[in-house]
């Protein structure tokens, strides 16, 4: 790799290097980040490929949530109570929030899937390690009247759109604690794995261990510090794996977060 590489966007990275990725989407196919918001953030759907290309030229962005920490009285805005379509619409304009959306109560290390169409919204305190299909349609039917210091206004929201694309009735679910497996040396949590769309993965360790997955994958370090083979990694740091790289090497008190993408076909 030449010094002017390393200056690149992953986005660039994808289009120079195809090789790392070896992937079957003309752009890369997954987003990661960690959000820790200072206040809650807006309540939004992300609709489904068919509206989404319609109305921005993109695609749908599922995505899913581990909360790495929250505080005592953390939670996430998921879902809603309204049983028909008329019922949504009538309470979203009478601004009767208490009575259409659903909160659940943070649970530290829980995992939740969030489908096209569901209603979410991360609160205040709550810490979350997200992944999601690399793309930006997301719409807003709730801001909680804030506002945009940068305008002076409210924040566009979109409502017609969310009737749109909202599913009634709600499909959402509660936060899922999945078990870990202990693989040589490594407690390796495997939380979602779907071709086309993402794979997830937690892999911690105690001093040394070995893990392999043969498809290319962000290393995201949400805890402690260690190696992954020659290359240190500490807290809030994120490696890039290629493609078919083979065999790691795990050396250090690591918390670790894989997200990686298989081919559809």
């Amino acid at each position: 790799m030449e010094m002017e590489d390393i200056k690149k966007s992953q986005s660039q990275l994808y289009v120079d290097y195809p090789d790392w990725f070896n992937c079957d989407t003309k752009e890369l196919p997954i987003r990661v980040n960690i959000l820790d918001p200072v206040e809650k953030l807006s309540v939004q759907i992300h609709p489904d490929d068919a509206f989404a290309k319609q109305y921005n030229g993109g695609r749908g962005k599922p995505e899913a949530w581990v909360i790495l920490d929250t505080t005592e009285d953390g939670s996430i805005q998921f879902g809603h109570y309204a049983q028909t379509k008329e019922e949504f619409i009538q309470k979203s304009e009478s601004k009767d929030w208490e009575g259409l959306l659903k909160y659940l109560k943070a649970i530290k290390d829980g995992f939740i899937d969030i489908p096209s169409g569901t209603l979410h919204a991360i609160g205040k305190g709550v810490l979350t390690y997200n992944i999601s299909r690399n793309a930006d349609c997301t719409l807003r039917l709730y801001d909680y009247d804030r506002i945009d210091p940068s305008t002076g206004k409210t924040r566009p929201i979109q409502p017609n759109e969310v009737y749109k694309n909202v599913n009634i009735p709600d499909t959402s679910t509660e936060f899922v604690l999945y078990p870990s497996a202990h693989e040589l040396g490594v407690d390796v949590t495997r939380y979602w794995d779907q071709p086309g769309l993402y794979t997830l993965m937690r892999l911690q360790t105690k001093t040394n261990g070995r893990f392999r997955h043969d498809r290319f994958a962000f290393y995201t370090c949400v805890e402690g510090e260690g190696k992954i083979n020659t290359v240190s990694i500490r807290k809030g740091e994120t490696i890039l794996v290629p493609d078919g790289y083979g065999w790691l090497e795990l050396e250090g008190n690591m918390d670790l977060f894989l997200a990686s993408y298989r081919n559809e076909n």
